[in-house]
């Protein structure tokens, strides 16, 4: 029966093959997507903290237009060189009309005189000199701005200051304010373009949240909140008092955020941005997405390329079977066309070829030294020893025909001493002499058995068919004699 093989050489190389090329596709793609994940949270952080800076610089900007009122106005009055009542009013109202985000726009002198924009009256019994604004801005004679605080004016609001110093002849003879409500700075910092997902949050110098996205968040009245108590993650960059910091962690809602946060340029408060991760992922799963897209198809690809090559390859190796199997029939005239490339299989088919004729040749010589001794030639030339292993075949061969030469030879000489002795008898009746002539024969009988019984035979009235096995034989035999 033949034998049944489940795989196949080209199945088995294949398989491991494209194992391989599995492994080594799958590990470069981990390495390569790790390195580009990491890549693209750099590149994201980087692009973070520039958006994070250009919101800084629009904040920066509006600040800078609030103060740039107040400076304006100061200069106005520093030209007029003196101090007086309606042109002060005519010039805040003035202003007051060009801007209307502006909740109030005011004057205060060295005096403790206040006046005020569009006819509001300034809070009775207020030193304006003993204001946050004011004294600032006296401290440090420049222009500033001022933390968010409660209007003296309007104690139901919470107000955020651009004040201007006045000099006369370099002396301080008064101070220019300009009030944001804070509420609207909130609407100004919401209105920033953040991508889906992200907002913006204001930290004036105290680290007190300005504006937030989270209403609890945002100053009041009643209370201001500190940016580290509801934003530790921001905690060191502010302590660190860096020009710009980041920083990962989960905001109010509870979603995973990056903060990036920077110092505004023109004062000491800071542009927050918090920037969902769900955007960055989005990012980094698309480039996983397409990464592996490419991994998956370059493998289909790779792995139909080597299939076909190790088939190709392997091709001439399906030859070979035919061959061997035709020579196992008794066939040694097969010829081998396994490859015609000088190549591992061309060598493997040389040397096939070289073993079928060896093994030809030695049969040949085998089968012609047989048949010459089935007909009877004992004088045919010895066979050339074989290689190897096939060398005791040979030398037992070439025994053999000795070996029956001899027996041939030594029956041949007892026959003519039969014949002489038969001749013998003939002529005489002598008892002594026919017994001497007899004991020379069985002498002769003698030497015959001693070179043949080492020889198994079968009695002629037997055969060994006849037996099941040769212990068998051998005892019903011994029975017989």
């Amino acid at each position: 029966m033949e034998k049944e093989y489940r795989t196949t050489v080209r199945a088995r190389v294949t398989k491991h093959v494209v194992i391989a090329l599995l492994i080594s596709i799958i590990l470069v793609s981990i390495v390569n997507m790790t390195y580009m994940t990491r890549r693209i949270i750099k590149g994201q952080n980087r692009e973070l903290t520039i958006a994070t800076e250009l919101c800084g610089s629009q904040v920066d900007a509006w600040v800078n237009q609030i103060r740039g009122v107040t400076i304006d106005i100061a200069d106005a009055l520093e030209a007029d060189g003196e101090l007086e009542k309606d042109e002060i009013i005519a010039l805040l109202d003035e202003f007051g009309e060009s801007h209307q985000n502006l909740v109030f726009l005011y004057v205060a002198t060295e005096e403790g005189d206040m006046y005020m924009a569009r006819g509001v009256t300034y809070a009775s019994g207020v030193d304006p000199r003993e204001r946050t604004w004011y004294k600032t801005v006296k401290e440090t004679g420049a222009s500033s701005i001022i933390d968010p605080y409660i209007s003296a004016t309007r104690p139901d609001l919470m107000l955020a200051t651009a004040a201007s110093p006045i000099y006369l002849d370099g002396k301080l003879v008064g101070v220019v304010g300009a009030d944001a409500d804070v509420s609207t700075i909130n609407k100004y910092v919401n209105s920033l373009d953040f991508e889906n997902g992200s907002y913006g949050f204001l930290i004036d110098s105290e680290d007190r949240i300005v504006a937030h996205k989270n209403p609890d968040y945002q100053p009041n009245i009643n209370k201001v909140t500190s940016a580290a108590d509801v934003i530790p993650e921001i905690k060191d960059i502010l302590g660190s008092k860096a020009e710009q910091g980041l920083s990962t962690g989960r905001d109010y809602n509870g979603d995973k955020i990056t903060y990036s946060v920077s110092k505004l340029e023109n004062c000491d408060w800071r542009i927050g941005v918090a920037y969902s991760q769900k955007l960055l992922y989005k990012t980094v799963d698309r480039g996983i997405r397409i990464s592996l897209f490419i991994a998956i198809f370059c493998a289909f690809l790779i792995a139909g390329e080597m299939t076909l090559a190790i088939t190709r390859i392997l091709k001439p190796i399906e030859k070979i079977n035919p061959a061997l199997d035709r020579i196992l029939a008794g066939d040694f005239s097969t010829n081998l066309n396994i490859s015609n490339k000088e190549d591992e299989l061309g060598e493997l088919q040389d040397k096939l070829y070289e073993i079928i004729k060896q093994l030809s040749t030695m049969i040949s010589q085998q089968k012609s030294m047989i048949v010459e001794m089935e007909k009877g030639n004992l004088t045919v030339d010895d066979i050339p020893e074989f290689p190897g292993d096939l060398k005791e075949t040979s030398i037992a061969l070439n025994s053999i025909k000795e070996t029956f030469n001899d027996i041939i030879s030594d029956i041949q000489f007892s026959a003519i001493n039969l014949q002489s002795f038969a001749m013998g008898i003939n002529e005489t009746s002598d008892i002594e002499e026919m017994r001497a002539v007899f004991e020379e024969l069985s002498a002769e009988a003698n030497i015959l058995m001693e070179k043949t019984n080492r020889f198994k035979t079968v009695p002629p009235t037997y055969k060994a068919e006849d037996f099941e096995n040769e212990e068998q034989f051998v005892a019903d035999y011994s029975e017989d004699e």
